[in-house]
């Protein structure tokens, strides 16, 4: 178990993480933007050319019909791709939230179960209290942990990735 010192010093910092994520998906996000623009000009440039080649009208049309599903297909991918960043960092930061409970509750079991508490008659009914309230804190979290995990799980099954 930590020190209660180093709990306390561990907590504040766990904004400093979330931050460097949502940084770096960010950062991630404008990379796969820059390089989808980079492919969509060079697609747009080859498309061009690709058509001013042709000589037959009918060539043209289905080289457009062509052209135009691989750019829906270039589209749906830079969504996907966009959309698993952001599940990527959702998990991340969910990961940070599970460690500051479980910190959190470990902070809290400690203060619970001081010396100087454990004499007096009234705080030991207090304590009861607490503890009844806290273990059924910890029901609902762990009964939300469980769903926040289905959840997660069903939007990672339903996203394909290729």
């Amino acid at each position: 178990m930590k020190p209660i010192e180093q709990a306390v010093q561990v907590m504040p910092n766990r904004t400093l993480e979330i931050a460097k994520i949502y940084g770096k998906k960010s950062l991630e996000l404008f990379d796969l933007a820059l390089v989808h623009h980079k492919i969509a000009i060079e697609n747009s440039q080859n498309k061009a050319t690709e058509i001013c080649q042709q000589k037959d009208p009918k060539n043209i049309q289905e080289l457009v019909s062509k052209h135009m599903m691989n750019q829906v297909e270039n589209l749906f991918l830079l969504a996907n791709s966009a959309y698993q960043i952001g599940l990527d960092s959702h998990q991340d930061v969910v990961d940070i939230f599970h460690q500051q409970i479980a910190d959190n509750s470990a902070l809290t079991h400690q203060a619970l179960s001081s010396q100087a508490l454990s004499g007096n008659p009234f705080s030991t009914m207090t304590l009861t209290a607490v503890k009844t309230a806290l273990d059924s804190s910890h029901a609902a979290i762990s009964s939300a942990k469980v769903a926040a995990a289905k959840t997660s799980d069903i939007a990672m099954r339903s996203f394909v990735t290729k």
